[in-house]
């Protein structure tokens, strides 16, 4: 257990619970895989700290950021139907990350930049990697969202967001086995009971 009283505040008792944690398990096992949001510092400590642990990120925490982007740029003039593919965005990242098993950095960003160039309809030539998309043809279906067209605003802009070189680092770092929902479900359920706008003692808390 971790006080915020014993680190300067809340946004450090995450580090310090990862080290005690750490602490502790190195006790009873090897670590073989970290898997996190994307907090750079605590990146820093498991490079540092466990240099022999994989550490790999939650799709959750990415999708997230991705999200984020994409919201603001379909509030652009001209970008509103980019807000259109947020889901389908969404829903790509997971299964770049869930359809390659072995964790291949490389492959998973293949996959994932392959969308930038599936919005603009097109689905082969994407790379070495991964030449064509996987899904079956899409003529005569039903589409609530039209295509991007090349070279406008709304096209460049979501394909920058896609390609940007932090977020494809990211991308590569996914988890493909296990994610942290299961966690962040015990959170939501916590804060029902002790919201983040009371103070609550330490033994009341732990309660």
């Amino acid at each position: 257990h971790t006080k915020s009283n014993e680190v300067g505040g809340s946004y450090h008792m995450e580090m310090e619970g990862l080290k005690r944690s750490v602490a502790f398990l190195k006790e009873h096992a090897d670590i073989g895989v970290v898997i996190t949001d994307r907090h750079r510092q605590i990146g820093k400590y498991i490079r540092e700290e466990i240099p022999e642990a994989v550490h790999q990120y939650d799709v959750w925490h990415v999708a997230k950021g991705l999200k984020k982007k994409v919201n603001a740029l379909s509030k652009l003039k001209g970008c509103e139907d980019v807000g259109l593919w947020r889901r389908s965005l969404v829903n790509h990242m997971y299964w770049c990350s869930l359809s390659t098993p072995s964790g291949d950095g490389e492959m998973i960003a293949a996959k994932w930049k392959s969308i930038a160039n599936h919005v603009q309809n097109k689905h082969s030539g994407h790379g070495e990697l991964f030449p064509k998309c996987r899904h079956g043809p899409l003529h005569g279906r039903d589409r609530q969202k039209e295509w991007l067209k090349p070279s406008t605003k709304a096209c460049e802009k979501l394909v920058d967001i896609i390609t940007n070189t932090h977020l494809c680092n990211d991308v590569r770092k996914l988890s493909p086995l296990y994610q942290t929902y299961s966690l962040e479900g015990f959170h939501s359920l916590v804060i029902q009971f002790a919201p983040k706008m009371l103070a609550y003692s330490y033994n009341g808390m732990l309660s």
